[in-house]
């Protein structure tokens, strides 16, 4: 928000680069966030809002052509228009080289005025969220019987979905369009217009799903209880742990193989690589969803899918 404005009162290639260095480093912070999809956030549409892609050109274009200067509450028209994808296509796009004249043309008040909403609907919706955790915390936290509105099950079948959802499918199975054709898809990657922190990305959101799962705070310096301390506590989750641990390295292996550049992935390799990735993510996801969550915990999965997962 700050380097934004910045950007918008003094228009010039240091204020821009800083701008897309800030917004590099917020898109990798939100892939720390995203997997709390619930109460206020859920309410507000907040994921779907804030990283919803492949983007959809012609909406952002139509939006910056209407002069848009504020995002209302989220309706399924926004998709692809919102978020840091459509920022990274304002200040990318297809030819980085004529961003700034973008804004310092005859329509750069358009332009500066979309960059804007999109900015403050991130910040004003992340405010939301913040504020509701701040008054919500604690009764959150004691909820901890296992029904289907109760804190345990809300929040680890947010936790499954988001892994199963928002990192295995999202991230790499639509690049490989694995549910369709089987072709590669460099269009339906995460950060297309900067596609050289697709892998980045990943790797942050596996964190999140680590750091969850392990019970680690955000900064690492604390670990405290997480879902694998819930296995260790229950007679038969050792040899699941075990397979579980085991799970996360291979998956981590595969990922450093890729290219940083998700495009050049795809065009250089295919989508071999991204496979294996893939198929390794939906072993953890059948642990995850099947194994843990249902047999150990008890816990029913409150989302249905086909996706051969056990669930």
């Amino acid at each position: 928000n700050t380097k934004t404005n910045t950007f918008i009162n003094n228009i010039d290639e240091q204020s821009l680069i800083n701008l897309r260095s800030s917004w590099v480093k917020a898109y990798k912070s939100w892939q720390a966030v995203e997997i709390f999809d619930l109460r206020k956030a859920q309410e507000i549409s907040y994921s779907a809002i804030t990283n919803s892609y492949p983007c959809l050109e012609i909406s952002i274009n139509n939006n910056i052509n209407d002069s848009i200067s504020n995002i209302m509450s989220f309706t399924s028209n926004m998709l692809g228009a919102t978020g840091f994808p459509a920022i990274g296509y304002i200040l990318y796009g297809n030819d980085s080289t004529a961003t700034l004249s973008h804004f310092t043309g005859s329509d750069g008040y358009k332009y500066i005025a979309y960059l804007n909403a999109l900015v403050q609907n991130i910040v004003q919706n992340t405010n939301l969220v913040i504020s509701d955790w701040s008054s919500s915390r604690a009764d959150f936290i004691s909820s901890v019987d296992n029904s289907q509105t109760s804190s345990l099950n809300i929040i680890v079948n947010d936790f499954v979905r988001y892994f199963e959802k928002k990192v295995r499918t999202a991230k790499i199975g639509n690049p490989i369009d694995y549910f369709g054709t089987l072709q590669s898809r460099p269009d339906q990657i995460e950060s297309y217009y900067r596609s050289d922190i697709c892998k980045d990305l990943l790797i942050e959101a596996m964190y999140s799903v680590k750091r969850f799962y392990y019970g680690e705070s955000f900064d690492g310096t604390n670990n405290g209880d997480g879902l694998e301390d819930y296995l260790a506590y229950l007679d038969n989750g050792d040899n699941l742990i075990t397979t579980i641990n085991n799970q996360f390295i291979d998956i981590e292996n595969k990922i450093s193989l890729l290219e940083n550049d998700f495009k050049l992935e795809l065009n250089n390799n295919g989508k071999d690589r991204m496979m294996d990735v893939f198929l390794s993510m939906q072993s953890l996801v059948t642990y995850f969803k099947a194994d843990m969550m249902t047999d150990r915990f008890g816990i029913s999965p409150d989302y249905a899918d086909n996706d051969g997962d056990g669930g």
